[in-house]
């Protein structure tokens, strides 16, 4: 029974020899992030932004009150007229609903032509 070097050793030795397994080390959990309330809130706006540019924030006000790109002018759209539905309100830009002919009116808006 000599040397078989088929058969390994069980640990290596010198300059070749595997590195020590490390310890175990228990990783901590990232900390959560906390939603700060002006962060809801900022989100909340945006929100009540992009679903009012069609739908009314206002039950029963439901004519749109457009401002022109090109002459300025004040706009407002009636259910059932032809550029209704194409119609977007953009608080941003001044342009707003209105819960009747009379107020829109009052507020210095004509109605859409057509």
């Amino acid at each position: 029974m000599g040397f078989d070097p088929r058969k390994r050793r069980k640990w290596k030795t010198g300059r070749n020899a595997p590195a020590q397994p490390r310890p175990y080390v228990r990783k901590r959990p990232a900390p959560r992030q906390r939603i700060s309330i002006p962060g809801i809130a900022i989100v909340a706006a945006m929100l009540f932004f992009a679903i009012s540019e069609h739908f009314s924030p206002f039950p029963g006000c439901n004519i749109k009150g457009n401002i022109s790109i090109p002459s300025g002018e004040r706009i407002y759209h009636v259910p059932g007229q032809k550029f209704y539905s194409q119609t977007k309100i953009t608080f941003l830009k001044g342009e707003r609903w209105f819960c009747s002919e009379e107020a829109a009116r009052e507020a210095g808006w004509r109605k859409a032509y057509r």
